[in-house]
């Protein structure tokens, strides 16, 4: 599934966390030994409003009957009628309501519906629904019905996921013996370089992206794939040495192989979500969500890059612990988030006009209730927080929603991003319930301010593309977290492989921390019924709105940059 086809909203890819390394860490923080604390508002619904409204499963545990997937999306519609994107059908009254994968099972009430448009027989949902049983089936033991890990939703992110180290990684549709992987991948036969020296690896114990990895492991897979001294015109595309400063010149459709056992090949950057590891040919193999296979010697495990967390407001502890700070409870808004490392408190004297450091210092995502009071001292902003002392604005960012929008529901829930603080607030009606940083668009992929509403939901989904920028290459990130569109290719969304939260990062989606996307994706409308993978609003069951304002530092609105690559963004009118 390439959800990004529209809109170019790809993620920067830096290296990502890899599973035995710490760089992205609070230093010395202990990561929550559970999910952050949430209220009991969002907790994962089972009820569909409208043509979606149908008895819940009932409180414990479910016994069946189950309905599994037999294909790799089954569709669930809104009436016992096949469903197909009739834009010139104005008479058809069927609505796609949603959808489950291959792996995957939900509950399913008794007996079975024949009718001519459906031999297999139609099968009502428990929450609401109809599939057809040419995409599903109750029998536990069906030929087609393979395992596959499903999405794990208690953790911060659905699925183990890994990195690939280097151009030209094969995925085979079926793991072949070692005899014919050296025929498919030529560097297993190569010598090995010297490996490099970590004081020469491309990335610091601190990089600004908030990524990590392992370069010397994966600059030294890389090389070994280069083949000296032959030319471009002799040599493919993954031993090519890229343009200075620049990546692999190659399409997504370049790494497509229609005949044979590889069914694509991977440029380095790709990420993989994993199944499980097994043995087949002499060769120690990952068998990916997607049903393919990968060598593990080219796949490096990854996590996610940071633990943070929001503030889950007017809960006790309800903020994100850090070294130096506890969870805290914050009531009310404004809310300062720290960003810098080791940044310090502040006493200012009474005029308001002379700083001094205070004791203590603080930690990287720290957040404090504000008063709303601001003074300038020394040509330096400072914020001053309910605990009476001040926090220096440039190692900082603070809430500043926009007024609830017009026509507003007393309770109705809604979303507020300031593009230009990389905040996120989350509200009930006029009451803020939650707060978080985000990374927007950098540079030319601002996010485009407006007022929309979530169009779709996924539990995962992949995101790939060939970016509009030669220099950037192509990216392919598998079962992307907790996925919400809400306009065009735009959407919010978990990233695991970075920690630059309160920084503009992305390529115009909304970046989220994983527990965060996690808990967004379970508080806004529509709600995921238990067992669906992903659902889709109509006219009877529209999303939450989200409100973005602002624009992001360093972007081409903000910084007024007339270059060609800066593509125009005016406010988008609500969809």
């Amino acid at each position: 599934m390439r959800s990004w086809s529209q809109v170019a909203c790809a993620l920067t890819l830096a290296l990502p966390f890899v599973v035995g390394l710490a760089r992205c860490k609070q230093p010395g923080a202990s990561p929550p030994s559970g999910p952050p604390p949430t209220p009991s508002a969002t907790a994962s619904a089972t009820s569909v409003a409208a043509a979606q409204s149908a008895a819940p499963v009932d409180a414990g545990p479910y016994e069946g009957p189950w309905l599994a997937a037999t294909v790799l999306t089954a569709p669930i519609v809104s009436d016992m009628e096949p469903w197909t994107d009739r834009k010139n059908d104005r008479d058809s009254k069927v609505v796609r309501l949603g959808y489950f994968r291959l792996g995957e099972k939900v509950p399913v009430l008794p007996g079975v519906h024949k009718k001519p448009n459906c031999p297999e027989g139609w099968y009502e949902l428990a929450s609401g629904g109809f599939v057809c049983g040419k995409y599903a089936t109750i029998d536990s033991e069906h030929a087609k019905i393979r395992t596959v890990r499903p999405p794990n939703l208690d953790g911060s992110v659905p699925y183990p996921y890994g990195y690939n180290v280097a151009n030209g990684t094969p995925l085979y549709r079926q793991p072949v013996a070692y005899k014919d992987r050296v025929k498919l991948e030529p560097w297993l036969l190569r010598p090995k370089k010297p490996k490099i020296d970590d004081d020469s690896s491309a990335a610091s114990s601190s990089g600004a992206d908030g990524g990590a990895g392992d370069p010397a492991a994966a600059s030294s897979v890389a090389a070994d794939s280069r083949d000296q001294g032959a030319s471009d015109a002799d040599v493919p595309w993954w031993d090519r040495e890229p343009p200075e400063g620049g990546a692999v010149q190659v399409t997504l459709g370049d790494l497509q192989e229609s005949d044979g056992p590889i069914s694509r090949r991977m440029v380095r950057g790709f990420i993989l979500s994993l199944d499980h590891q097994f043995g087949s040919g002499g060769t120690l193999w990952w068998k990916t969500i997607a049903g393919l296979s990968a060598p593990s010697d080219r796949v490096i495990m990854t996590r996610a890059a940071t633990e943070f967390h929001g503030v889950w407001m007017n809960q006790d502890n309800g903020s994100f612990a850090t070294k130096n700070v506890p969870a805290r409870r914050i009531d009310k808004l404004p809310i300062g988030f720290i960003l810098m490392p080791n940044a310090k408190r502040w006493s200012l004297d009474a005029s308001h006009k002379h700083a001094s450091q205070a004791e203590g210092y603080l930690d990287r995502f720290a957040a404090f209730g504000l008063t709303g009071e601001q003074a300038t001292a020394g040509g330096a902003q400072y914020w001053e927080t309910v605990d009476g002392w001040w926090m220096r604005a440039s190692d900082a960012t603070k809430t500043e929603p926009n007024p609830a929008p017009d026509g507003l529901g007393e309770h109705e829930r809604w979303i507020d991003v300031n593009l230009r603080r990389q905040t996120l607030v989350a509200f009930e009606g006029a009451t803020p319930v939650f707060a978080t940083l985000v990374s927007s668009g950098r540079n030319e992929h601002e996010t485009p301010p407006g007022s929309f509403r979530v169009r779709e939901k996924h539990i995962t989904a992949t995101m790939d593309g060939d970016s509009e920028i030669a220099s950037d290459g192509p990216y392919s990130i598998e079962d992307v977290p907790y996925i919400q569109y809400f306009y065009g290719g735009y959407a919010l969304h978990g990233a695991f492989w970075h920690a630059s939260f309160g920084h503009v990062k992305s390529h115009g989606c909304i970046n989220l921390p994983p527990w965060d996307a996690r808990a967004l994706f379970s508080w806004t409308d529509p709600p995921l019924p238990a067992g669906w993978h992903g659902t889709f609003t109509n006219k009877d069951n529209r999303g939450t709105r989200v409100m973005v304002h602002e624009h992001g530092p360093g972007t081409c609105q903000a910084s007024g940059d007339p270059t060609p690559q800066c593509v125009e963004h005016a406010t988008v009118a609500e969809r």
